[in-house]
């Protein structure tokens, strides 16, 4: 049985991707992000440790300890947990040698330095490539002339601003940009933009056009379409073939319920 590793980060990502993992047959060696990862992680683990972001040592040692050469990232880092790092000494050295703080750049630099170590980063795509989005309208209702306009000016915005890696959704509603992602996540932008434009907004997800698929994956699933019914959204559109969409069939089925159309786009 092949020995693999996971880094479990916040969301139902990494339980399933740890999920696909074991039906593959994967001895699979878990180490969860600490205030991050859901309660239950360790039940799909042979072996599992709890370790908090800046704990890089004590997480390498773990992975090499149990024989493992190939790792994967799952699930999200909040981007406001660089505030809180309590780094240990590797960390130290690793955030002293940064250009800058962002996610994108200090998740590099730590897949860089697990690669020196000897343990091979994978894309975190593969085991779930059948739930990447496809080119296609999701639910009954397709979008109007205006709503694909303000999906044109959504994505062009997602692309701007995930290309300086600020965050990867934007929020419009009749040719305004109402809310774009930063700090805060998609979650929040989407709520901020029905309180700012009321109900028929339309909200694009992109990613950079440098997506490393090692930890840059945009998440699409049923709590982001609750979302999107909480602010009176219309339409939600993400890149096909980049961001995975969880839980499709209730997703779909509860935008179909609340009049929102879902789609996949180039």
């Amino acid at each position: 049985m092949s020995v693999i590793g996971l880094i479990a980060g916040e969301g139902s990502f990494p339980i399933l991707v740890a999920e696909q993992l074991r039906k593959q047959g994967y001895d699979l060696k878990i180490a969860a992000v600490k205030d991050h990862a859901m309660g239950g992680i360790e039940q799909h683990a042979s072996s599992f440790v709890w370790a908090h972001i800046g704990e890089l040592k004590k997480t390498i040692d773990f992975f090499k300890g149990e024989g493992v050469k190939e790792l994967i990232l799952a699930g999200r880092v909040r981007h406001a947990s660089v505030f809180s790092i309590k780094p240990d000494l590797k960390a130290v050295k690793l955030l002293a040698s940064l250009k800058d703080k962002r996610v994108s750049t200090m998740l590099k630099a730590v897949c860089d330095l697990f690669e020196k170590e000897g343990i091979r980063i994978l894309s975190s795509v593969g085991p779930l490539e059948s739930m990447l989005f496809r080119e296609r309208v999701y639910t009954r209702r397709k979008p109007s002339k205006r709503e694909l306009k303000d999906i044109s000016l959504a994505e062009s915005a997602a692309k701007l601003i995930s290309g300086q890696d600020i965050g990867q959704t934007a929020v419009v509603k009749d040719g305004v940009v109402v809310a774009l992602e930063a700090m805060e996540g998609t979650d929040m932008c989407i709520l901020r933009s029905g309180e700012l434009a009321g109900s028929g907004t339309v909200v694009a997800k992109a990613v950079r056009a440098s997506q490393d698929t090692r930890f840059d994956v945009p998440v699409i699933g049923l709590g982001t379409i609750k979302k999107l019914v909480r602010s009176g959204a219309s339409v939600l559109a993400a890149e096909a073939g980049s961001a995975l969409f969880f839980e499709e069939r209730e997703s779909v089925a509860l935008a179909d319920e609340n009049g929102i159309c879902v789609l996949g786009i180039k």
